[in-house]
Order: C-alpha cells, then sequence, then structure tokens
C-alpha cells in the first residue's frame, strides 16, 4: 500500500471513530489526510471503498494471529491461549469498527460479504484445532464435534458483539472480559491433561 493511500486510511479511521461514519465526508478525509479530492477518490471512490480497506486491515491484523496448524498439539493450546490474550487488544484497537460493524454491514452489502467470508475462516481455524486437541487427548472426546462447533460459534458471537455491549450497556455483561470469558468456555471443555497445561499458561500470565 502507498504512503499516500495508508495516510488516507489511517485519517478516515481517525474520523470515523470521532465523529461516526454518517457525519464525515470524504472532503473532510481528504483535508486530515493533507491531501486533494481527487487523490483520495483515486484510491478510495467512495466511503464503502474505505470501510471494505478496514475490513481487509482488520482481517489481516486478526488472521496474522493465527499462523499454519502447529505440529505439536501442546504448542497448539499455547497458540489458542495466546490468540486470547491478544483478542481484547485487537478488539479496543479498532473499536470504531466492531462498535459499528453490524449496521456498516446492514448498509453495505460488500462488507457483508467479506465479513462473512473472514468469520468462515476463523470458523474453520478454531474447529481444526479443537478437533487436533481432541484427537490428541487434551479436549474432551466423549463430546462430540457437533458442541466444539456450537463452542467457535459461541467464541465468534462473543468476539463480534463484546465490545459493544461493554461501550453502551452497564450491567454485569457490560463488565466482562472477553479474555477471561473466552478462557473459560475452553477451559470446560479440556481433560485433565488439557487443564494442567492451560493452568500453567495462566499462571505464566502472572509471572
Amino acid at each position: 500500500m502507498s504512503k499516500l493511500k495508508e495516510q488516507i486510511l489511517q485519517s478516515a479511521w481517525q474520523l470515523f471513530r470521532e465523529r461516526g461514519y454518517e457525519n464525515v465526508s470524504l472532503r473532510a478525509i481528504a483535508e486530515h489526510a493533507g491531501t486533494t479530492i481527487g487523490n483520495l477518490t483515486y484510491h478510495y471512490p467512495q466511503k464503502e471503498d474505505l470501510l471494505l480497506a478496514m475490513q481487509i486491515s482488520t482481517q489481516g491484523e486478526a488472521l496474522a494471529q493465527y499462523g499454519s496448524m502447529p505440529e505439536m498439539p501442546e504448542e497448539v493450546l499455547r497458540e489458542l491461549h495466546a490468540m486470547i490474550e491478544r483478542t481484547e487488544s485487537i478488539l479496543r484497537e479498532r473499536a470504531f469498527y466492531f462498535n459499528s460493524i453490524f449496521k456498516l454491514c446492514r448498509d453495505v452489502p460488500s462488507l457483508r460479504t467479506n465479513v462473512e467470508k473472514t468469520r468462515d475462516i476463523v470458523y474453520d481455524i478454531y474447529l481444526s484445532r479443537f478437533e487436533v486437541l481432541r484427537n490428541s487427548g487434551y479436549m474432551r472426546d466423549d463430546m462430540p464435534m457437533d458442541v466444539y462447533s456450537n463452542l467457535v460459534m459461541a467464541i465468534i458471537l462473543s468476539i463480534s458483539s463484546w465490545l459493544y455491549v461493554q461501550e453502551n450497556f452497564h450491567d454485569k455483561t457490560s463488565r466482562a472480559s472477553i479474555a477471561e470469558v473466552l478462557k473459560t468456555l475452553i477451559f470446560a471443555c479440556l481433560t485433565e491433561k488439557g487443564r494442567a497445561l492451560w493452568q500453567d499458561l495462566m499462571s505464566g500470565e502472572d509471572a
């Protein structure tokens, strides 16, 4: 991505966050980025194109956590723990996007399509890792894979809605840490061997 294109995108992030997507014009973004409206529309003809670029950027940052499948199941569990630890900071760094995602997807069909593709990728990543952990004795094999599929759904839905709930409501659910919620969901499905390693990882957080 060119320096100007990235500068425009960062200006859009800032203005959308400060004023709201609907209240920001392309001209305001161009002025903030120190360029002309012509240069901006060359790279991003419409505001929707900025949203798509933001989605791709956010998707790339999120998916960068997930490398190829680790060879050892112990490393798979460590990877899951690390991913969960990083989740909250990603959500906060992209607060405008995650707070507005449901409305934006409703208004911009192409954005919804991209988000759906990303969720499918994340779904496959989590489920494949749960299957490895289940087959290697780290997650319970008395629970069928359908249960693990539902666990992935719960994780994705929790991540999608957590920031909006926290910033717009004031009940018990709004005070929950998304990392702690996800750790609890996964811990409930671990075997004794899995729980022992998980607790070691948790202890490492406090060290």
